[in-house]
This record gives C-alpha cells, sequence and structure tokens, in this order.
C-alpha cells in the first residue's frame, strides 16, 4: 500500500456557463488517488464525474485549484507539460474507440505511435505481450467486427496499458457490456491495479462491479461523499487473524487437542506471513489524506491491528510458560487460565466477525472486572498452597500476570470494536451521500 498519491487535487473547482447560467459542478474538491487502488466515481448525470476525471486526465484545464500529477502542477500547465501527463495515463472509454480497419494487434500498436525509438517489430512484440496479458492472444490478428464487446473492450485495455501507464481513466467502461463481460473486464482491471501497481479511476452507473473498489466517491451537486472499502478489507483481514489466533489456546495445557498441538507451528506461520501485509496496508491509510471519519477509522485499524500483534505474541509467550511448569505445580492450578484464556479468545474472534453491539459490550465487561478475580486467584495460591517453594509460588505469580496482560489486550480489543457516534454505519452497497 502505497502512501505518495499519483494525482493530488487540492481545493478544485469547475464551473460552466456564464452569468445566471453560470453552474458549478466541483466545489472545492481534495482529493488523492495511489497506485494499486480502484476508485469508482459514482453520481447522478451531470453531476460532474466525467468532468473530474478530465480535469485530472490533462484533457481540459482546472480553473481554480490544484491538480498535481507526479510533480506536474496543470493549473497553468502549458500544451508540453499537459501532453507530458497525458502519456502517462491509459484512457479507457465506454465506445473502446478501436479501428475496424486494423487487427486487434495493430489497434494495441497505435497506443506506442508516439514512441519514435521503438521500431514497427518492437512495437509487434509489446503488443503481442499486452494481448496475452489480457487474455486475447489468439485473438492478435482478428478484427474489431469480429469480435465480442467484451473481447474488444480488453483489446482497448491493452492499448491503454501497452504505454506502461502508471494511471488509468475509464469513464462508463461495462456499459455496452452484458453482466459477464462487464465482470470479466473490472476483474482484468482490479488485477492489473495491484500487479503493476497502478492507480484506476472508473467512472460508472453501474451497480453490479462496486465490490471491486477500494474506494467509491458519490458526486452530486459538486461535492463529494466517499465510502473506503480499502479499510473494510483490512477491518476483514483483521478478523481472518484473530480468528485465526484464537486457535492457539485450543493447543494448551494437558488437555491440548493433539491435532491442534501438530497445526499450532502452522497457525504461526500463517500468522507471520501475513500479518506485517495487513499492519502495512493500515498504516499507509493512516498517512494518507482524508477526511476526519476516514481517518478515524484507520488510525482504529491501525490500532487493531497492533493489538492483535500484542496477542499473538502473548500467546505465544502464554504457551511457552506454560511449557516450563515445575512439576510440583498440577495441572489443576494452571488449568483455571487456560480455560478462561480459550473462552475469552474464541469470544473475541466471534464478536469481531459479527460486530454486534451487545457481544462487543459484552466482551467488554468480560474483560474489564478481571482484577478482583483475578487478584483473588493469586491469593488462592499463597494461602492454601503452603507447599509450593518460593520459585514456584514466583512461577504462578508470573503466570497469573501474562494473563492479566492478555484480559487487558482483550479489553482493549473490545473499546477498539466499539463504533462511535461520529462513525456512522454504511452498508457496502450503499455509499452514504
Amino acid at each position: 500500500m502505497h502512501t505518495e498519491p499519483l494525482i493530488s487535487i487540492t481545493d478544485l473547482c469547475h464551473a460552466y456557463g456564464e452569468g445566471e447560467a453560470r453552474r458549478e459542478v466541483l466545489r472545492h474538491v481534495s482529493l488523492d488517488f495511489y497506485p494499486g487502488e480502484i476508485v469508482i466515481i459514482m453520481g447522478p448525470s451531470g453531476a460532474g464525474k466525467t468532468t473530474l476525471l478530465t480535469l485530472a486526465g490533462a484533457l481540459r484545464s482546472p480553473q481554480s485549484g490544484s491538480v498535481k500529477v507526479g510533480p506536474i502542477e496543470l493549473c497553468g500547465a502549458g500544451a508540453r507539460e499537459q501532453i507530458e501527463v497525458r502519456r502517462r495515463i491509459g484512457f479507457i472509454f465506454q465506445a473502446h474507440n478501436l479501428l475496424p480497419a486494423l487487427t486487434a494487434c495493430e489497434n494495441v500498436q497505435m497506443g506506442l505511435a508516439h514512441r519514435r525509438d521503438l521500431s514497427s517489430a518492437e512495437t509487434r512484440e509489446r503488443a503481442l505481450r499486452m494481448l496475452a496479458r489480457v487474455g486475447l492472444a489468439e485473438h492478435a490478428d482478428a478484427y474489431p467486427p469480429r469480435m465480442s464487446g467484451g473481447q474488444c473492450q480488453r483489446v482497448a485495455i491493452a492499448r491503454a496499458l501497452v504505454r506502461e501507464p502508471t494511471i488509468i481513466m475509464a469513464d462508463e467502461p461495462t456499459a455496452a457490456l452484458d453482466k459477464h463481460s462487464g465482470r470479466e473486464v473490472v476483474e482484468l482491471l482490479q488485477h492489473l491495479a495491484r500487479a503493476i501497481p497502478c492507480a484506476i479511476l472508473l467512472v460508472t452507473h453501474d451497480n453490479r462491479i462496486l465490490d471491486v473498489a477500494d474506494r467509491i466517491l458519490m458526486l452530486e451537486d459538486g461535492e463529494i461523499e466517499e465510502t473506503h472499502r480499502g479499510l473494510d478489507r483490512i477491518a476483514d483481514s483483521l478478523t481472518e487473524l484473530m480468528q485465526l489466533i484464537a486457535r492457539y489456546t485450543s493447543a494448551f495445557g494437558d488437555g491440548a487437542d493433539e491435532g491442534a498441538v501438530r497445526q499450532l507451528s502452522e497457525w504461526q506461520r500463517q500468522f507471520e506471513e501475513r500479518h506485517p501485509e495487513v499492519h502495512l496496508a493500515a498504516t499507509a491509510f493512516v498517512a494518507r489524506r482524508l477526511n476526519a471519519r476516514l481517518a478515524r477509522q484507520a488510525a482504529r485499524m491501525q490500532d487493531t491491528s497492533e493489538t492483535v500483534r500484542t496477542l499473538e505474541e502473548g500467546l505465544r509467550e502464554f504457551r511457552a510458560r506454560l511449557a516450563a511448569r515445575p512439576a510440583k505445580v498440577g495441572a489443576a492450578l494452571v488449568d483455571p487460565f487456560v480455560q478462561s484464556l480459550d473462552f475469552l479468545m474464541m469470544t473475541a474472534a466471534e464478536t469481531m466477525a459479527d460486530r454486534q453491539a451487545d457481544d462487543i459490550a459484552r466482551l467488554g465487561e468480560l474483560t474489564g472486572d478481571r482484577s478482583t478475580a483475578l487478584e483473588a486467584l493469586r491469593n488462592r495460591y499463597f494461602d492454601t498452597h503452603r507447599d509450593l517453594s518460593g520459585a514456584e509460588r514466583d512461577y504462578l505469580f508470573d503466570l497469573a500476570s501474562l494473563f492479566a496482560r492478555l484480559v487487558y489486550g482483550l479489553h482493549r480489543f473490545a473499546s477498539l470494536l466499539q463504533p462511535t457516534d461520529s462513525e456512522p454505519q454504511a452498508t457496502p452497497e450503499s455509499p452514504r451521500r
């Protein structure tokens, strides 16, 4: 997840018409677009979606504000700077604009027409490689009139990508396609956004493809409302990691499940492999320019990631302490810790998956009033087991302290799951407006 934007828009305003006929379509819009993400721009007809795309793509000159593509400022830019920016961008439109008299390969080669340093053979080789990448290697010599709508749109994508752009701008790329072809096109774009990586700005009215978006921008009356699915996906990944480490406790203690004991090292390996990527993504979002609501959500995801890491490390240490149990410290003395921890970890994992307010509150209560019970447990060891040596008592004291730290971590985890009044919940299918 990258923190440096490819496009940075600040306080952008744009209007059409003069005098009483003047109509503002963009009002003080500030946005950043990053590598590796798909941003879907939605809104009613005439809301300014295509205007925003053309301003960011140097196809139209900004009237006021700032539009920077990399280091180039487009507000007040000359023709040379605008052309340089356009060469960094791959454009895809509803009408794929393929030339019917040229083959698919020749149409893709047109995307390299500005490359005077490449021979015809070199441009053909690059075009063929790109067609293979979009799944059309066998159609390189086919003509557009003999190809399906989805295939033609793939050729248009190949033509845009053969320029090796860092940004792809697509205006209604699925509008003329059936459900199956439209899905193939957006899934291809989603794959390429991650693989290259590049930023994809996609204007659409097609509700069928919203699930591929990292962000959805709803543009209406000149203003933008943003829904960030990238953060939702981080939350989903953290839920999976929490469910993973909740399994650890089934491998703890004398009554451990033998299958869980065999699987434990694999579960730990999976956590070590997956958590850094999730945490990096959460940290990168915190570094972005976000509105206040999304900034709070990103900070919460980062804190949750750190808490999950702390819990995982604590669970490893807890098992290591159990393995070092002195001979005179019987299972009856440590089993209450293991059983309580197993119950709390499973409860926490299920609570994060369901996100029900009552369950979150219950987890908070379960982990918030453990200090009194823990103190009683410690006292019981010292009051009723006078035959234990000092080292054995110290072992139990340390085990109880580690248990207390894990319970505190779970209480912190519960607090991070609590929604706030300033963060109303929005369904993924219905971006808030």
